[in-house]
């Protein structure tokens, strides 16, 4: 049950909102509708040929795909315009994976880094990160903690909690150390979850994802996440710096998350991506739920865990949850 809130923290909790909405990046794909409110855009790329063998073996149509994504966001004329519209070579970009259960494929991973050096990122600024080492690498990850190449390491990479700052960061209902890699290490960020669900959240997308970049998610998972997901998102360390979701659907699974269950596996065969954080969530539970009809099952609603927090992230302005202003752009 949440706790019960005195009124100062509750006005305290309403400005450090109406602050993180002030300064909140606005989408550059954003639109307007015809009453003037901003328009969310998501590109939906899908190739049948990834639906087949190991993702690995498609690196090439990844990267084709993932590059005609950000063309259509953007209206960019070739892919490196696409990606110089959100990065820069002065940019620390945080890729942030996610390891657990059914995994980010890095074969998606390495397109998102290709993307980056054509806008000029330098590779030594670019950390491909998650919360264990172990994971990142039982995911196929080559681990580096050198100061050349591309970064790719673990919150705990030295010691279980030796990764997250010392200082308990309080926002709306959560109070949590944060990851140095979110907090101290990088300046943007891209999250780079997996399609699946979720048996308490209802699905686990990007903003879910970010429960990997705090010392205590396991706190936080009462009334369906919600709201601690936005809790989370919204914090200084994460919200201000994410520039886009690039989720990877090559390999999804709508049932029986978030771990692995090869039974209720969905070879989507694409990738889903937006600069808008709450858009790009409400399309992938959307697809999820679409499946869950196809094959029998109820919705996520029915089982009594709807994905709340989306509809919160979108009521506190952090990005457009209603389905109806998300323009879906199919490549």
């Amino acid at each position: 049950m949440l706790p019960r809130s005195t009124r100062r923290e509750f006005l305290a909790r309403v400005g450090a909102t109406a602050a993180g909405a002030a300064l909140w990046p606005r989408p550059l794909s954003a639109g307007g509708d015809e009453a003037g409110k901003p328009k969310a855009r998501v590109a939906i790329a899908r190739d049948d040929a990834l639906t087949t063998g190991r993702v690995a073996e498609h690196a090439d149509l990844v990267r084709k795909l993932l590059d005609a994504s950000m063309q259509k966001l953007t209206g960019a004329p070739n892919a490196a315009t696409a990606w110089r519209q959100f990065f820069g070579k002065k940019d620390r970009v945080g890729i942030k994976v996610n390891t657990l259960g059914l995994s980010t494929q890095p074969a998606v991973v390495d397109a998102i880094v290709a993307g980056l050096g054509a806008a000029g990122v330098p590779a030594e600024n670019i950390t491909i990160w998650d919360r264990f080492d172990v994971e990142l690498a039982a995911a196929g990850f080559n681990l580096n903690k050198s100061r050349s190449g591309v970064q790719c390491r673990g919150t705990d990479a030295e010691r279980i909690g030796g990764g997250y700052q010392g200082d308990i960061e309080s926002n709306g209902h959560i109070g949590s150390c944060f990851s140095r890699i979110v907090a101290d290490d990088v300046n943007a960020l891209i999250c780079v979850p997996v399609l699946k669900d979720h048996n308490l959240a209802g699905v686990s997308l990007g903003m879910k994802n970010f429960y990997g970049a705090i010392h205590n998610p396991n706190k936080y998972h009462d009334h369906n996440c919600d709201p601690y997901v936005s809790d989370v998102v919204s914090h200084r360390f994460i919200g201000p710096k994410w520039r886009l979701t690039v989720c990877d659907a090559t390999r999804g699974q709508y049932h029986a998350g978030p771990g692995r269950h090869a039974g209720f596996a969905w070879p989507f065969g694409g990738l889903i991506v937006s600069d808008d954080i709450v858009a790009a969530d409400a399309v992938g539970a959307e697809l999820l739920d679409e499946k869950r009809r196809v094959e029998g099952l109820e919705s996520l609603a029915a089982e009594k865990r709807p994905p709340k927090h989306i509809a919160t992230a979108g009521a506190r302005g952090l990005g457009v949850a209603d389905l109806s202003r998300i323009e879906r752009i199919e490549v």
